[in-house]
């Protein structure tokens, strides 16, 4: 069990985590086979990330207290993540716009891949390691949202928590 300064700076930073994921990348929405125009494809990957910002809002009302609160919370960012990146992916890119997006989903599966440290670290109550994979999610914003925006997104990845989708 954490002690009570541990576990306060657990909340803070779980928070945080929650936040960094909810601004990296988008959720919800649909899929379509056939490829899209590229007004359709943004119009639909933006509403994705809209949908993504609304379910990591509700995750982050009630913030963990322990750090298998923290795990938990960990596995459903990784679970809203993947299956966002898939819907996206399902979208049918329109080829002018394939390789912007295949480089802001390899930076999402990055991002994923960092979640999946900070849910072992929090799972082995590694306080550390588990800070550790937030201040790299943190650290990989900026570069998200660029990417996002070099594919037409301007709903995904944007700080601040409006309409960023996970």
């Amino acid at each position: 069990m954490l002690t009570l300064a541990r576990s306060t700076a657990l909340v803070v930073l779980t928070v945080l985590l929650a936040t960094i994921v909810a601004l990296s990348g988008c959720g919800g929405g649909g899929g379509d086979s056939g490829t899209l125009t590229k007004s359709e494809f943004i119009a639909k990957g933006d509403e994705i990330c809209r949908q993504g910002d609304q379910q990591y809002a509700k995750l982050q009302q009630n913030p963990p207290q322990t750090s298998t609160e923290a795990a938990s919370l960990t596995q459903k960012l990784i679970d809203i993540t993947n299956t966002e990146l898939s819907q996206l992916r399902g979208l049918g890119a329109p080829a002018d716009v394939r390789p912007a997006l295949g480089r802001y989903l390899r930076a999402r599966q990055q991002g994923i891949a960092v979640l999946e440290k900070g849910l072992k670290a929090a799972q082995n109550d590694d306080f550390r390691a588990y800070a550790a994979a937030q201040a790299k999610m943190a650290a990989g914003q900026v570069d998200r949202l660029k990417l996002a925006q070099a594919v037409g997104f301007s709903a995904c990845s944007r700080p601040g928590g409006t309409s960023s989708g996970g």
